[in-house]
């Protein structure tokens, strides 16, 4: 993958996250950025898009967006994402990483970081 291309991102937020980004940060690091908060509009803007990755923010709700995660991937096997998990649910991301969905335990304070290193991720290029 071309290092200077960016990459094009789905990501599902909790409207009252612990993690918060400006909407400047994620211009920089993305070419799109589509956000939504409910995880029907994500299924849905899914199947009408294609993204190199899908990032989901369980920070609040970590056993619903966990099994939420889990069925996405089941059903779009060769899609590239990325669960975003507060520290005190650490100990819950075992069944993501298994399912092939990369995790970051992280603070609120890590949160530009972890985008950062998301944009520089080089992810299959999914099939449709």
């Amino acid at each position: 993958m071309d290092k200077d291309k960016k990459l094009s991102l789905l990501f599902i937020e909790d409207e009252k996250s612990l993690f918060t980004a400006d909407t400047k940060t994620f211009d920089e690091l993305f070419s799109r950025v589509d956000k939504v908060s409910e995880n029907e509009k994500a299924l849905k803007l899914l199947d009408e898009n294609q993204y190199d990755i899908v990032l989901n923010d369980i920070s609040l709700e970590a056993i619903s967006g966990i099994s939420f995660m889990q069925e996405m991937k089941k059903q779009r096997a060769e899609q590239e994402m990325v669960t975003l998990v507060s520290a005190d649910d650490e100990d819950k991301i075992g069944d993501l990483l298994e399912a092939g969905i990369h995790a970051f335990v992280l603070t609120p304070e890590q949160f530009t970081q972890a985008l950062e290193a998301i944009a520089q991720m080089e992810p299959q290029k999914s099939k449709k």
